[in-house]
């Protein structure tokens, strides 16, 4: 697994903060209903941000922002808001296989900022490179990012 330390610019993101597990797919669903329906230009893969631990939390209670970096003057929509994500730094790596092993690479990514000398600053990100229906479990790429400032 390769590590990285890297500058995430500014961008621009269309989100929905949700709960509950079983509603990821909807929101998903959502989100691309609503860039279609408004001939909005994304510019990156859809992510997930997880505010609660995802492997301690019961699914009804699992608590995360589901968006897509785009591009434009928008607004937003029902459940659906825009905002600006500020530049930061993460700890970043590309997992491929299956979501069962995201633990681990959780795991092995705080350790290496820590071995590094930084501290996580905020939530896990991930962001979604190949995830589709039409993906074997096997061939999923995500990559997972964690910010970090240096102690």
């Amino acid at each position: 697994m390769e590590i990285k330390f890297k500058n995430i610019k500014e961008k621009q993101v269309a989100y929905i903060i949700a709960t509950g597990r079983d509603n990821i797919p909807y929101i998903f669903g959502e989100l691309i209903e609503y860039i279609i329906k408004n001939n909005i230009l994304t510019i990156e893969h859809y992510y997930c941000t997880f505010f609660n631990n995802t492997i301690n939390v019961d699914h009804e209670e699992l608590h995360y922002e589901i968006g897509i970096p785009i591009t434009g003057d928008v607004s937003g929509e029902g459940r659906i808001q825009i905002k600006k994500i500020p530049e930061n730094q993460v700890v970043s790596t590309i997992h491929k296989g299956s979501y069962n092993k995201m633990n681990q690479v959780y795991h092995t990514l705080l350790e290496h900022a820590v071995k590094n000398g930084y501290l996580i600053s905020g939530p896990a990100t991930e962001i979604y490179i190949n995830s589709t229906p039409e993906v074997l479990r096997n061939e999923v790429l995500v990559e997972v990012r964690f910010p970090v400032i240096k102690k």
